[in-house]
């Protein structure tokens, strides 16, 4: 009955306003520190463009990390009851929005609009905007890098900058997919950036491989950082690993067209 009602764009409508008003007064009610954060104030400061990574998990603060420089993002939000709330929650922050899922960027006939949203992003990045993915959606495995973000930088030579956070007092979606995090009020929490990765556009397949672990990697590190810093619930990633990844991934990292 909840998946029926939540099908309403009205019912999406209150959903999206009820979200915005719980992280609003959230948000703001908590002792934020930031690390790590002297490459991406350069990017802010001098409008450079970045392809920014977090975790599906993680995509309810995500905005605090981004310092309000919403004007020049563009988000990647999947075709689904979910992406449809988070639409219309983005259109408060005036946040531009592509509808698809990259991952069907490896798979011809595929019909959820990710071939459209791939070069949507691609040309938004090209022309010197910022981009926002989360590496893992739009259903996992959870804390798994697929490609979509390692190709995006490989043809537009953006640099990916990975990123998370976590709150020591947190509610913990242990049966969602992605173990979606809720911070509680007056809380205390850590934003951390990591290192830019860039993408050269002759990268090989193990090349591209060999990105897309470090990608993974990296922001495993740091949410796993994040959680430890403020002494909160861990989340560990999925034991699975995302199809199409790993050792026999060569023949299919590189199906987006350049």
């Amino acid at each position: 009955m909840l998946k029926r009602l939540l099908s309403k764009p009205w019912a999406q409508e209150i959903g999206a306003f009820l979200a915005l008003l719980y992280v609003e007064s959230v948000r703001r009610s908590i002792r934020w520190e930031v690390r790590n954060g002297d490459y991406v104030q350069r990017v802010w400061d001098e409008n450079l463009p970045i392809l920014g990574c977090v975790w599906h998990g993680r995509v309810l603060m995500a905005l605090q990390g981004w310092n309000r420089h919403y004007d020049r993002m563009l988000a990647l939000a999947s075709r689904s009851r979910e992406g449809d709330i988070g639409a219309r929650f983005a259109r408060w922050y005036k946040v531009g929005l592509v509808r698809g899922s990259s991952r069907n960027t490896s798979k011809p006939g595929a019909n959820k609009g990710g071939e459209a949203a791939y070069r949507a992003m691609v040309n938004h990045l090209s022309q010197g905007g910022s981009g926002a993915v989360t590496p893992d959606g739009p259903r996992g495995p959870r804390m798994r890098a697929g490609y979509g973000a390692i190709r995006m930088a490989r043809d537009t030579g953006v640099p990916i900058i990975p990123f998370t956070w976590s709150t020591r007092r947190k509610t913990v979606l242990h049966r969602a997919w992605d173990k979606h995090c809720l911070p509680h009020y007056f809380s205390r929490g850590v934003i951390i950036w990591g290192d830019p990765i860039h993408v050269a556009k002759t990268a090989t397949p193990e090349e591209l491989e060999a990105a897309r672990l470090l990608l993974e990697t990296r922001l495993n590190e740091l949410t796993r950082e994040a959680d430890m810093a403020v002494g909160g619930e861990v989340i560990e990633p999925d034991e699975r690993l995302r199809p199409g990844t790993g050792a026999n991934a060569k023949t299919r990292s590189g199906g987006a067209k350049r």
